[in-house]
């Protein structure tokens, strides 16, 4: 028995694309075509895509899962045996995270507020900090905020009851006040990552995509646009030694409007990144035009002054502090914008 493309991908799951690209690149090549060149995928064809998607489950790429399977293309023993034990690293995490909610759940019927900490490690061992974070990555940050005073949990606690005060007062993210809470959280946060943009950007996607957490933390998508704008005019102040005073009239008319774009862009592309997609492919590229048009627009649409707010954003760190974009990451987005802009792309 033989099936199309079409009812191969409606059966699985998985798209039509996604099927061509397997076979465009040599994972999964069909058994035969038919008469009218469509392809035909026999059972040892779909014995390979179960071995290819048990194994993609497992975080592994698809350059390895050919390797793997080019060198043993036999039984699915291993490939199942590698399942269990990633199931069983699954219920170790579920059977954790129960008895800590249990804890919290006694706590809370005694009428006793469960502690900062408490709540973190729930957090933490949510199903879905797993989404954004590998089991190493998660173990870092526990360890990192292990070596955080108290204090510094309190003042976190304090920054989020001052905030929500702001908003509800309709305070500007432009204030003074606005932008030195926003300083010192994105200070905090970027210890807790441990320095690291590329973690910093994570926490934010997962927090912003996770509406479960806010009540955890303090802070709501409101709160967490409030931070951005306000670390928005921050930047904007520390534009003014590059720039025109008229065009620094016109970046305050513009620049913020694409404030709330520029987050979900760079984990985007640097999900793209650690994945190791090639600058080249086909969504990285979709990713660059996106950048090179957000970038134009938050200069205005003026080519000269888009150059001047380059050179600030590499020559001043202050203008890189939280925004999720370090060197690694600058260094891939140029590689897909030359090769977006290269004369052989398409």
């Amino acid at each position: 028995m033989f099936l199309k493309i079409g009812e191969l991908a409606r059966r699985t799951g998985l798209t039509v694309r996604a099927l061509r690209h397997y076979g465009d690149i040599g994972l999964l090549i069909p058994s035969a075509r038919s008469e009218g060149k469509y392809r035909l995928y026999g059972r040892e064809d779909v014995a390979r895509l179960y071995r290819i998607q048990a194994l993609r489950r497992l975080d592994i790429s698809l350059t390895e899962i050919g390797a793997i399977l080019d060198k043993d293309a036999g039984g699915l023993s291993e490939v199942v045996a590698q399942q269990l034990s990633f199931l069983d690293h699954q219920i170790r995490q579920a059977t954790a995270l129960r008895a800590h909610l249990v804890e919290l759940q006694n706590q809370l019927q005694g009428s006793t507020e469960p502690a900062v900490d408490d709540w973190l490690v729930a957090l933490e061992s949510m199903v879905s900090g797993s989404k954004y974070f590998s089991d190493d990555e998660l173990a870092r940050l526990k360890a990192q905020r292990g070596t955080l005073a108290k204090t510094v949990q309190t003042e976190k606690a304090e920054l989020a009851s001052t905030l929500r005060k702001l908003i509800d007062a309709r305070v500007s993210p432009d204030s003074a006040e606005g932008i030195a809470l926003a300083r010192r959280w994105i200070e905090l946060l970027l210890d807790e990552a441990g320095g690291d943009e590329g973690v910093l950007i994570r926490m934010y996607a997962m927090h912003w995509n996770e509406p479960a957490l806010h009540s955890l933390t303090g802070i709501h998508q409101a709160g967490m646009t409030f931070i951005s704008h306000a670390m928005a005019y921050s930047r904007l102040n520390l534009y003014a030694g590059y720039c025109s005073s008229d065009e620094m009239a016109r970046l305050r008319r513009h620049y913020v409007e694409q404030t709330d774009a520029w987050p979900p862009l760079i984990a985007e592309i640097r999900s793209h990144m650690c994945q190791g997609a090639a600058p080249d492919s086909v969504d990285m590229q979709a990713l660059a035009r996106r950048w090179q048009a957000l970038s134009l627009a938050k200069a205005c649409g003026n080519p000269q002054l888009l150059s001047k707010l380059q050179a600030a954003f590499q020559n001043e760190a202050a203008l890189r502090l939280g925004s999720g974009i370090d060197a690694p990451l600058m260094a891939y987005v140029n590689e897909a914008i030359r090769q977006l802009e290269s004369p052989e792309a398409p």
